[in-house]
């Protein structure tokens, strides 16, 4: 719909919107009206009231936890992150305004990259007394090993982001530049993916420039940048792990791109290649697009006590036989430094003025410049450019007497580490707020990425937005809210350009690591635990309300037999018993403690933990389930103790496992993954048949109790329906047995499982020229030979002191067959190394493990 002109006065929610005197806001101009380019959403906007934005607001928070959206804010457990706060209200950008930022984004990033090109190349700009050495050397970013190391093409910035912002004037300007493992890519998509589901009419018509050609551009720079020598290249997404502040993103990023997530330690360097440790076997590396700091990507030549990089990466880089991008040392163009002499860079590498301007900056390093920073230090901004300790950006205006006299002190004793930058009042954005809508400063980062002999920039961007108004701008990342930037179109797209392409196609398969098949074994197996340990509770909970006061002494008896079982099967001895002064707490204890070893929440915690790692490889509707599981049993325990098992969180909690049982049945592809995954669950469930089985019959009691028991058990492996229709009978053992052990067509019996095991171990087996039977497929058979072999009704008889051993001796045989199974499978296809330690590192150097990712 065509904008109309801004002529109305804004009514009803907009009337209340007061921007800040003197102070350029995007959303209403000096006299109060609507931009031009916001009539029709701010239009929407009045029309929805500040109840219903907040209730899309509120809808918008539902929609990034169940995709699992976060951000670390340290290195710990995945998962343990901020939640992303979104303010689902979008910044706009009419079309000719982008166009003036766009063409300052590509001549900044075309120069960054002529400035790059030359510090790791013929160094002229340094010779010719245009860019001082002092102020390339003396940053941690430069990388000497990085030296003469490029990768194929004209452009050695491969992507880059600028954190841009408005002044009150309404000038643009750039606040710095990202050039290392520039992060915001897969966040800013998430976004635009959940801003356009909460106001899906509203962003229809608002004729928005779409994201996904940036990210077809995006690949099609992935597949340029490898080695001439390779054909279909394979390209990796290089990441720290599960627990790096922006893991969500990493595995965003490689799951729409389609490549393989790695860590360090899925990757070796053979005769100058980077290999994938695949299952079985090693595969070519063409491209890898890092996501880990450039000094942790080699401890041989880098950072020597890295466990985040590839040893051998940078000779393998030297030698082209791999593309590392963004390449390794590009961090040195985050110097706040360059920023005082790009200006003078661009007339003489591009031959015309810098479009979009830096910050007014001064470095040190000059005389001119230290002399005005000493001059003005308690109006600057003070950042250090070194790798001096503790160094972190100073606030002028902030600091008392003494301080500034120490940070002058620290700024004469070293001048060339430091720089001073001019404070900025910036403009505002609409900011969702409880009073409704008010102005916010916003810094927006900019993302581009290199297509032939120049840049691509996205239509769109990540703003983040202060929390109040008026002050300084400081983007703390435990409080940070970001909106999407919305880039209008001065016309409709063609929307089926995006995804139609002509050519050849090619199907390639990404090889899986044999740490991301360990962790799809592991979730089907602690997926399966967590179901038969929520399943073993429902079934106690209901016997406890079946005979709370202990007059039945069948029931009483068969209560004890469970809760002994439920001891034995979660390990957590010595259990307890029914006139337990606290067994409510101990039973809630078992559900929801994630630090109890057996307890359901454990088990869940650890589904979570092997899940995030391989995130790329599980569908969205996964991570739904995945954030309700994490919502009732991982979030801080509920002080009503007791009220948990009866207010309805185990039966979501159940609820949420079957949906993660049935869309892994349902909605995943039948590769090695999920092979992997499921013979994962198959073993977990045979097991937990024969530990429910070895804690409840190998002991005989009198009818009633047996018979409560039975059925118990066969309610808790979800087999008493079918049991009733075929036997149409009381319980009795030696039927149970043969349901739940030997029937080849109850999903739920030890039989079932070990023949979907045998299915899925071939499936992923590699035998030798003589096609003998793998360790993993010979215990199968022989699991399902024990199976097929045994007469069930001898083994049901108790002997004269009423145990059953021969039942008891079969299940402990079972049990054995299918341990020793898991482990020959982890012998087979799993690598476990070494673990690595950190090279000495000389005295002085002050390195510690630790990541920036920004």
């Amino acid at each position: 719909m065509p904008a109309e002109p801004a002529t109305a006065t804004p009514i009803g929610l907009l009337a209340g919107y007061q921007p800040l005197p003197a102070v350029h806001d995007e959303m209403v101009d000096g006299g109060g009206r609507l931009q031009e380019h916001w009539t029709h959403v701010g239009r929407v906007l009045d029309g929805l009231g500040h109840h219903q934005l907040t209730q899309r607001r509120a809808e918008a928070a539902r929609l990034l936890a169940n995709d699992g959206v976060d951000y670390q804010l340290a290195a710990g457990e995945p998962g343990t992150g901020r939640r992303w706060e979104l303010d689902p209200v979008p910044l706009l950008l009419g079309s000719a305004q982008w166009a003036e930022v766009e063409r300052g984004l590509i001549q900044r990033a075309e120069l960054l990259n002529l400035v790059l090109a030359d510090i790791y190349g013929p160094r002229q700009l340094m010779r010719g007394g245009l860019l001082p050495p002092e102020l390339v050397f003396g940053h941690p970013g430069f990388l000497r090993a990085a030296d003469q190391i490029r990768i194929p093409g004209s452009q050695q910035l491969f992507a880059c982001a600028a954190d841009l912002a408005r002044d009150a004037g309404g000038g643009w300007w750039v606040l710095s530049d990202r050039t290392q493992t520039p992060s915001g890519f897969g966040y800013a998509l998430e976004n635009r993916v959940v801003v356009s589901r909460v106001f899906p009419s509203m962003y229809r018509d608002a004729q928005v420039h779409r994201l996904a050609p940036f990210f077809r551009t995006l690949r099609t720079a992935l597949q340029a940048a490898a080695p001439p020598t390779a054909g279909e290249p394979r390209i990796v997404v290089l990441t720290p792990g599960p627990w790096s502040e922006t893991a969500f993103e990493h595995a965003f990023l490689a799951s729409y791109l389609g490549y393989s997530l790695v860590e360090g330690a899925d990757l070796t360097v053979r005769d100058g290649r980077v290999w994938i440790r695949s299952l079985g076997q090693l595969e070519p590396v063409d491209v890898i697009l890092r996501r880990v700091d450039s000094s942790y990507c080699d401890p041989l030549e880098l950072r020597s006590e890295s466990l985040l990089g590839v040893p051998g990466l940078v000779e393998a880089c030297r030698s082209g036989s791999v593309a590392v991008v963004n390449t390794l040392g590009s961090g040195v163009l985050e110097n706040p430094g360059l920023l005082s002499v790009l200006p003078r860079l661009c007339e003489r590498l591009l031959g015309q003025p810098l479009r979009l301007p830096s910050v007014p900056t001064w470095w040190c390093g000059e005389e001119d410049g230290r002399r005005h920073v000493l001059a003005h230090l308690d109006r600057l901004v003070v950042k250090s450019i070194g790798r001096e300790r503790g160094a972190q950006t100073k606030l002028g205006w902030q600091l008392s007497a003494a301080e500034l006299d120490e940070l002058r002190h620290r700024i004469e004793a070293r001048p060339y580490g430091w720089v001073g930058q001019e404070r900025l009042d910036l403009a505002t954005v609409p900011a969702l707020t409880e009073a409704g809508l008010e102005p916010r400063p916003a810094v927006t980062r900019a993302f581009l990425v290199a297509r032939h002999e120049s840049y691509v920039a996205m239509p769109g961007g990540l703003a983040s937005v202060a929390t109040s108004a008026g002050g300084e701008f400081i983007a703390k990342r435990d409080s940070a809210v970001y909106k999407d930037l919305w880039v209008l179109a001065s016309e409709p797209e063609d929307l089926a350009g995006f995804w139609l392409r002509t050519g050849r196609q090619v199907v390639s398969e990404q090889a899986m690591s044999s740490r991301a098949a360990e962790n799809m074994f592991w979730l089907g197996r602690y997926a399966e635990r967590a179901e038969a340990v929520g399943r073993l509770l429902r079934v106690v909970s209901d016997r406890r309300n079946d005979f709370p006061d202990g007059v039945n002494p069948a029931g009483t008896a068969c209560l004890r037999s469970l809760l002994g079982a439920l001891a034995q099967v979660t390990g957590t001895h010595p259990g307890f018993q029914p006139d337990d002064a606290d067994i409510s707490g101990a039973l809630l204890d078992l559900l929801k403690d994630s630090s109890r070893t057996g307890s359901l929440a454990f088990a869940v915690r650890r589904l979570r933990d092997a899940a995030y790692p391989v995130r790329d490889q599980l569908s969205g509707d996964i991570w739904l389930v995945l954030g309700a599981l994490e919502r009732e049993l991982l979030d801080p325990a509920d002080p009503a103790r007791g009220a948990a098992l009866a207010s309805g969180t185990l039966s979501r909690v159940l609820t949420s496992l079957l949906a993660l049982s049935g869309l892994a049945s349902e909605s995943m592809v039948r590769d090695q993954g999920w092979r992997f995954m499921n013979a994962g669950r198959r073993l977990e469930r045979a097991l937990q048949v024969c530990a429910l089985l070895r804690s409840t019959v190998t002991l005989a009691r009198d009818t009633a109790t047996d018979s409560l028991l039975l059925e118990s058990v066969l309610t808790s492996t979800e087999s008493i329906i079918t049991y009733r229709r075929r036997y149409r009978s009381h319980a009795q053992l030696a039927t149970v047995l043969d349901l739940l052990l030997l029937d080849p067509d109850n999903p739920r019996s030890v039989g079932y499982q070990v023949d979907r095991l045998g299915e899925d171990v071939a499936a992923i087996s590699r035998r030798d020229g003589a096609a003998r039977l793998t360790e993993p497929e010979r215990l199968v058979l022989e699991t399902s030979t024990a199976l097929r072999l045994t007469d069930l009704i001898p083994l049901a008889e108790a002997d004269s002191d009423g145990g059953r051993p021969g039942v008891a001796a079969f299940l402990d045989r079972l049990s054995g067959l299918l341990e020793r199974t898991g482990d020959a499978l982890d012998t087979a296809h799993f690598t476990h190394l070494l673990p690595q330690q950190p090279m000495p590192t000389p005295a002085g150097t002050g390195h510690t493990t630790h990541l920036r990712l920004v």
